[in-house]
């Protein structure tokens, strides 16, 4: 597998812990992580002998979200790259679901924005009971856009309007009494424990039948809206190029309210 600058895949056997790595932003995501990301998840469909895939973030926080000096940037882009910066945004959490391997989020720290959309792309997710949750786009002026479809398959529509239109933050145990997680754990240790049997659980079992039980979940619930899936880049594309999306990363960035 390739080097990497933003993550870095540790293999153990049948499972591979993809570790998000960039701790001094939180895990943010940017142009460069995303990409990897896909370049990451398209090299294990070729590895026969892994099962499993972990996504864990180093540092303080799982992920909070999109880079917003790469979002700001976006106004810097022509048409045609600003569109493709946002396709392989919506590529890469749908390269996530449609993984043949069984993808496990392992979450702590903050968990804003596009971070849930990597637990919500993710077959199964747990985390720690301090773990902190914000669907706080709207809070800058931009729309969920990429991750809603995957929201949507873990929660309810009437919760998922509540967070997106208030932003607020929400607890590890709202966050499993959305749907979102699977479970909510003491302690790092016991999250460790508890994923570690899971994992031997998951890999006793046939792996064909592993793969082809997450395709047909998979195609079953997303029928619906897979054809609002290919719409997604373009309103992303958008709508962070627009004005109030502008407004709002650079008032966030300079620490102040957006003007609105």
């Amino acid at each position: 597998m390739e080097k990497f600058r933003t993550i870095k895949p540790e293999l153990d056997g049948a499972v591979v812990t993809l570790w998000l790595s960039r701790p001094e932003v939180h895990n943010a995501l940017n142009g460069v992580m995303i990409r990897e990301i896909l370049s990451f998840f398209s090299q294990i469909e070729e590895v026969e002998d892994i099962s499993v895939v972990i996504i864990r973030g180093q540092g303080n926080s799982f992920c909070s979200g999109a880079d917003l000096h790469w979002m700001k940037n976006a106004i810097d882009l022509d048409e045609a790259e600003n569109l493709k910066e946002s396709r392989e945004l919506s590529d890469m959490f749908d390269a996530i679901f449609h993984c043949s391997k069984i993808v496990v989020a392992v979450v702590h720290g903050n968990v804003f924005g596009g971070g849930n959309g990597l637990v919500a792309a993710s077959d199964l997710a747990y985390c720690v009971n301090d773990s902190r949750f914000s669907l706080s786009e709207t809070r800058i002026g931009m729309v969920a856009a990429s991750i809603t479809p995957y929201l949507l398959q873990k929660m309810k529509a009437i919760d998922l309007k509540e967070l997106v239109f208030t932003a607020k933050s929400f607890s590890a145990d709202e966050a499993v009494k959305y749907g979102l997680l699977n479970q909510s754990l003491p302690s790092q240790d016991a999250l460790d424990h508890y994923v570690n049997e899971l994992i031997s659980q998951i890999l006793a079992n046939g792996k064909q039948a592993l793969v082809a039980s997450k395709h047909l979940i998979n195609k079953i619930s997303i029928q619906p809206i897979a054809g609002e899936i290919e719409q997604i880049p373009g309103l992303l594309a958008k709508i962070r190029v627009s004005p109030e999306a502008q407004e709002g990363f650079t008032a966030f960035l300079e620490k102040r309210k957006p003007n609105w």
